[in-house]
């Protein structure tokens, strides 16, 4: 019986920097049987001839938009590149990273296992190590060093996001749910499929490290401290206070699309979550208890209660 076929996806942005070495780390993975497709978002360094000329020897490699490199930003272009590939099974990719040798095999067959148990929509994702710069190790777990929770239930899920992109495998029927609108308030791609996965079918968690996370001042989204005092600092607050409002608006998104599938029991959360604005406080404290809507630590959670009891009309 042969492999599945995986689809990788890479948006590339001014990535010459790490970009060979990232690609490489893929060519090296112990499970052969992927195709990478890469959109360029309008790179004015030399990502674009690294692309080409790591292509030439590795047919595996496809520049989905050789001739015009239009800035889109990351989330329109990785819906791009979902659109453009075909295959039972998508991963994607940062362009600074490193792969660990076994990251495509031990994802894979996560995703296996929980297809044989049901055939749903379905999305894998791992722990991090979190690298500096030159790959020195900063900590063996992102989600232990974070005070995150893997394995994710919707009420944390619709506050904080502990799926990371780079980290992630979602199968077909997964992809097929969702019809990308530009209209749409997603915060990030990996935290939008994470809603579907967890109100459709399944998000998986495999407890080990696939990746080397590299940490540097271009990050998009990096692994930020948690420490209590930098919640508690001014530009900490007014931080948070401006992603909780994002995080309403984007469930606010969400709960228009009405999916069928949906339990009735994550229709009445998501529902509460996004009318959150428009209610007393003591209706939003007794909502966040009864639903477990929840920060996934102590200090995160206070000041989310906090800020949140103030983010009203």
């Amino acid at each position: 019986m042969q492999s599945p076929k995986v689809a990788i996806l890479l948006s590339t942005f001014n990535g010459a920097t790490y970009l060979t070495q990232q690609i490489e780390s893929i060519q090296k993975q112990t499970y052969q049987n992927w195709q990478l497709y890469i959109r360029d978002d309008g790179s004015s360094d030399q990502t674009v001839a690294i692309i080409c000329r790591l292509a030439k020897n590795d047919t595996r490699l496809t520049l989905i938009n050789p001739q015009e490199q239009q800035n889109l930003g990351v989330i329109p272009s990785f819906f791009q590149l979902l659109n453009t590939a075909t295959a039972p099974y998508y991963m994607f990719c940062d362009q600074d990273d490193v792969w660990l040798p076994e990251k495509i095999q031990v994802t894979l067959a996560a995703m296996t296992r929980a297809e044989k148990k049901a055939e749903q929509p379905i999305l894998v994702h791992t722990d991090l190590r979190v690298v500096d710069t030159d790959l020195n190790l900063v900590s063996k777990s992102m989600i232990k060093s974070q005070r995150l929770h893997g394995q994710t239930n919707l009420g944390e899920l619709v506050a904080q996001n502990s799926v990371t992109g780079c980290t992630v495998m979602i199968n077909q029927a997964l992809k097929a749910s969702y019809t990308y609108k530009a209209s749409d308030a997603i915060l990030m791609h990996d935290w939008w499929y994470a809603l579907l996965a967890v109100t459709l079918g399944q998000l998986v968690f495999v407890d080990q490290a696939t990746i080397l996370y590299r940490q540097h001042h271009d990050n998009a989204v990096g692994a930020s401290s948690s420490r209590v005092m930098k919640v508690l600092r001014g530009y900490g607050v007014r931080k948070m206070r401006h992603s909780i409002a994002a995080s309403i608006e984007q469930i606010n998104s969400f709960w228009q699309l009405q999916l069928p599938q949906w339990r009735e029991s994550d229709r009445r959360l998501l529902n509460f979550y996004q009318q959150i604005p428009n209610m007393t406080g003591l209706t939003v404290l007794r909502g966040l208890r009864n639903f477990g809507i929840r920060k996934s630590d102590f200090s995160r959670n206070f000041v989310f209660k906090w800020l949140l009891l103030t983010h009203r009309k």
